[in-house]
C-alpha cells in the first residue's frame, strides 16, 4: 500500500524524492540469548545472535548482547535491567528487546531462562518504563504468550512464539525470524524492506513448513499484538500484508503498526528523519481510519480528506517538513 500511496503522491507534484539524505534510522536494540541447556540448543541460539550481529550495520544500530558470554560480577538479569534504565525514553526511533532461548511457565508467571537467576514477565513489565519511542519485544521460545499479556501496551509491538502457556516445546519461531528480518526474503509486498509484521509472517510459514516436512504435530504457534489489546493476531489471518480475517465483537486485528517499521530501510526510507518516519507513520494511520470509514462517507468528502493526506505525504518524502525554519527559501 505504501508504494503505491507514495507514487501518486509524488506523481501529482511531477517529481521523485531528491530531498538531501538524512542519516538512516537508528534502532536501540538488546539482543538476549538464554541458557541453552543442551549444546545443540546453544549452537542454534549462538547462529541466531550471530545472524543479529551482522545486521548491525545495515540497521544503523547500536546492538547490545547478552548471554552470550557471561561476566564474573555481573549476572545477565542485571545487564538487562541496566540496559532498560539507561533507555532515553522521549526519542523517536524504536527500542528491541529480542529474546533467543527457551522459556517456561509455572502457572503464575512466565519467564525468560537466563544462565543465573531468570527474569520473569512481571518483573520485566516493572522495569520498562512508560515511553513514547516504541518498543519492539520479540519472544522466540517456548511458553512465550504470556509475556504478550504482561507487557502489550499501545506503545509496543510484541510477537511470541507461542500462542498460550502450554505450548512448552522447544521452539523454531527465534532463529527463524533472525534470518528473515536481517534480509529481503521476507519482503512480500515488495517495497525494497522486509516490515516486522512481514518477517512475522514469513517465519511463521517457515515454521509451518518445518512441521509439515517432518510429519508432526506443530507446537508453536506464533502470535503479533501492536493495538494494545492483549490478543494477538495469528498469522493465517493475513493475505499478504492485509488482515482477510476480522474477529467477532469491537477486536481490531493487528498488524498495521508492524507493517511501518523494518530494521534495514530501504534506499526511500533511508532519505527520511526519525521525525518524518514518525509523521509519515501518523499519516499513514489517518489514511488506514480513512480507507475503513469510505463507505460512510460521502464520495467528495472521502476524496477531499484522502487529496489532504496525500498531500502532506508528498511534503515529507521531498523534505519540506524536516527543516520548517527554511520554508521561506524553498
Amino acid at each position: 500500500m505504501r508504494k503505491r500511496i507514495l507514487t501518486t503522491a509524488l506523481g501529482w507534484l511531477g517529481i521523485f524524492a531528491t530531498a538531501s539524505a538524512e542519516p538512516p534510522n537508528d534502532h536501540e536494540i538488546l539482543v538476549i540469548v538464554g541458557a541453552a541447556g543442551e549444546e545443540n540448543y546453544a549452537e542454534g541460539f549462538e547462529e541466531a545472535a550471530a545472524i543479529w550481529e551482522q545486521a548491525q550495520e545495515a540497521a544503523n544500530a547500536s546492538m547490545q548482547f547478552v548471554g552470550r558470554q557471561q561476566g564474573k560480577n555481573t549476572t545477565d538479569k542485571e545487564k538487562i535491567s541496566e540496559w532498560i534504565q539507561n533507555l532515553d525514553t522521549r526519542i523517536s526511533t524504536p527500542a528491541w528487546i529480542i529474546y533467543i532461548g527457551h522459556g517456561t511457565y509455572n502457572q503464575r508467571d512466565a519467564f525468560l531462562n537466563l544462565a543465573g537467576p531468570d527474569i520473569s514477565a512481571k518483573e520485566l513489565v516493572d522495569l520498562l518504563p512508560v515511553m513514547e519511542r516504541t518498543l519492539i519485544f520479540v519472544h522466540g521460545g517456548s511458553a512465550s504468550s504470556p509475556f504478550m499479556k504482561s507487557l502489550s501496551d499501545e506503545s509496543r509491538i510484541i510477537l511470541t512464539a507461542t500462542r498460550n502457556p502450554d505450548e512448552i516445546n522447544y521452539t523454531r519461531f527465534g532463529e527463524y525470524f533472525a534470518g528473515l528480518i536481517t534480509s529481503a526474503e521476507g519482503d512480500i509486498d515488495q517495497d525494497g524492506q522486509t516490515s516486522l509484521l512481514e518477517a512475522y509472517i514469513a517465519t511463521s510459514g517457515q515454521v509451518e513448513g518445518f512441521y509439515k516436512e517432518a510429519a508432526r504435530l506443530a507446537s508453536e504457534h506464533a502470535l503479533l499484538d501492536d493495538n494494545g489489546d492483549q490478543q494477538g493476531t495469528p498469522p493465517d489471518w493475513f493475505q499478504g500484508v492485509r488482515v482477510k480475517k476480522r474477529a467477532r465483537g469491537e477486536k481490531e486485528p493487528d498488524g498495521f503498526r508492524a507493517h511501518q517499521i523494518a530494521l534495514i530501510p530501504s534506499e526511500l526510507e533511508k532519505l527520511l528523519s526519525p521525525e518524518q518516519r514518525t509523521q509519515r507513520n501518523a499519516l499513514e494511520a489517518d489514511l488506514e481510519t480513512l480507507r475503513k470509514r469510505k463507505d460512510a462517507l460521502d464520495e467528495s468528502v472521502y476524496y477531499e480528506l484522502l487529496e489532504s493526506i496525500l498531500s502532506k505525504l508528498s511534503k515529507i518524502y521531498l523534505g519540506k517538513d524536516s527543516h520548517p525554519e527554511k520554508s521561506g527559501n524553498s
